[in-house]
């Protein structure tokens, strides 16, 4: 008889196993899937659907899944639980310890590449390490790694990156830009630094890339539920990549694809077949863009904060620079607490490749494991500061030291490009700080009364106005 896997808290000396997980209703299964689950596969797992999204919004099914979270774990304990998933069983993690326990875990047993994920990066990009496991995996998170710089507090081309940043968000401060700014001109302009940032200065133009990316992962929303546009998909995802081809080819040494040539690789890295997610990551900048300027503007401390940060940072070192970055920990705490808030992944996903133990009982192995990062990041019971803006949290430790509150995951199975990511974010919201004064139609937010569970950036249009001087 083989040895269970368990991983627990280090050191810790549990009773050897005596009960089941406890285990959701019918009725608990179905309000699961109408409040979690179903609006997250409306929305868009991989791109998002603007319409669709607006009418998930209204219903509020973040409010009202978070009552059932609550609810579960008053009745079923801390857990987890399990519950029916989209793709089968799988725990569902309550308890801010579980979370950790997670991911804290090796990725070799709380693996990433989970069924949906596999479905839907075969429309954009089978070989991506996010769909990987075993020594492809190994393969391809050190050549992303390298790349990426991972771990390090600012890219080796940061100042470069930088200044990207401030330029393209630059071009959209002029007169217009009183009257509001949508969020498809902010997705362009990010774009846009996304494609010199990442592949050089030669696809900055390069619409047509961008436009093939979006269709694609468009294509993935749908988990390979429409084998019927499997030709076209191809056709989609080899156009894509001859034009890619073109960039890596003459590599601009002053973007990621200028490093592929010293990032080590095997004969499964297909270092070709990482791009894709990081420009995939790139939503996740353009939504803590789009956060953390709504955030600002609607609250008049922090954007008093913020400005003068920015602007003593300016009179000490040139700008944009990397030291002028460093000298922005405010602001970059605003961006972490604004994805904290409204995180654009709610709901990280991993399978278990072994029996896990959980205190006093074992789960068997192959199962999925559904961590609600949103929920635990906006949840009450444990946070004071849950529904309001909060970035003096990441100075003071408290959200750091909290591995339920994890934007860009933790442990192994952490974010390559965390760093690079918040760099891009907080350099192109600096830059509205610099010279103006922020305001935002067509959503309600304060300091005064709890942030909503949902942003809804159907309506959303941000304001720019120059200081007035004297």
């Amino acid at each position: 008889m083989t040895t269970a896997t368990v991983f627990g808290t280090p050191g810790s000396a549990d009773p050897a196993p005596t009960r089941a997980l406890p285990a959701a209703s019918p009725g608990e299964n179905l309000r699961l899937a109408l409040c979690c689950f179903l609006p997250e596969y409306a929305r868009g797992i991989f791109r998002t659907r603007p319409r669709l999204a607006r009418l998930v919004a209204r219903a509020e099914p973040e409010r009202r899944g978070a009552e059932l979270l609550q609810a579960l774990r008053r009745r079923h304990g801390r857990g987890p639980v399990r519950v029916r998933g989209l793709s089968g069983p799988a725990l569902l993690v309550l308890d801010a310890e579980d979370v950790r326990q997670v991911l804290d875990g090796p990725v070799a047993l709380y693996a990433v590449d989970t069924r949906e994920k596999v479905r839907g990066f075969a429309a954009v990009q089978p070989q991506s390490l996010l769909a990987s496991h075993g020594r492809q995996r190994t393969a391809r998170r050190a050549f992303n790694d390298a790349v990426l710089d991972a771990g390090s507090e600012v890219h080796r081309l940061g100042g470069h990156f930088l200044r990207i940043a401030a330029q393209e968000a630059r071009a959209l401060l002029g007169p217009g830009a009183e009257a509001g700014l949508s969020q498809e001109q902010l997705r362009e302009r990010i774009e846009r630094m996304g494609r010199r940032c990442f592949l050089g200065e030669a696809a900055a133009d390069d619409l047509e890339f961008s436009r093939l990316l979006g269709a694609l992962l468009a294509e993935a929303n749908w988990l390979g539920a429409r084998p019927r546009r499997a030709r076209r998909t191809r056709r989609l995802r080899r156009a894509m990549m001859q034009r890619q081809a073109r960039y890596l080819c003459e590599a601009d040494p002053r973007s990621l694809a200028g490093l592929f040539r010293t990032a080590p690789r095997g004969p499964e890295t297909a270092p070709e077949g990482q791009v894709a997610q990081w420009f995939m990551a790139l939503g996740l900048v353009h939504a803590a863009v789009v956060r953390t300027l709504t955030l600002l503007a609607t609250h008049p401390e922090q954007h008093r904060r913020a400005a003068q940060e920015v602007r003593e940072a300016d009179r000490r070192h040139a700008t944009p620079t990397v030291p002028g970055f460093q000298d922005m920990p405010y602001l970059r705490a605003c961006v972490l607490d604004a994805v904290r808030l409204w995180p654009p992944v709610p709901q990280l996903l991993r399978r278990t490749t072994g029996e896990t133990r959980w205190r006093s009982a074992v789960a068997p192995g192959g199962i999925d494991v559904l961590v609600p990062a949103g929920f635990h990041a906006r949840d009450a019971e444990r946070l004071e500061h849950a529904h309001r803006f909060a970035p003096e949290t990441w100075l003071d430790g408290s959200a750091p030291a909290d591995w339920a509150t994890s934007p860009f995951g933790r442990g192994e199975a952490r974010c390559s490009g965390r760093e690079v990511g918040l760099l891009l974010a907080t350099g192109f919201v600096a830059e509205f700080l610099r010279g103006g004064e922020l305001a935002v139609a067509g959503v309600r937010l304060g300091p005064a009364r709890p942030l909503p569970y949902a942003l809804d950036t159907g309506r959303l249009r941000i304001g720019y106005r120059p200081y007035r001087r004297a």
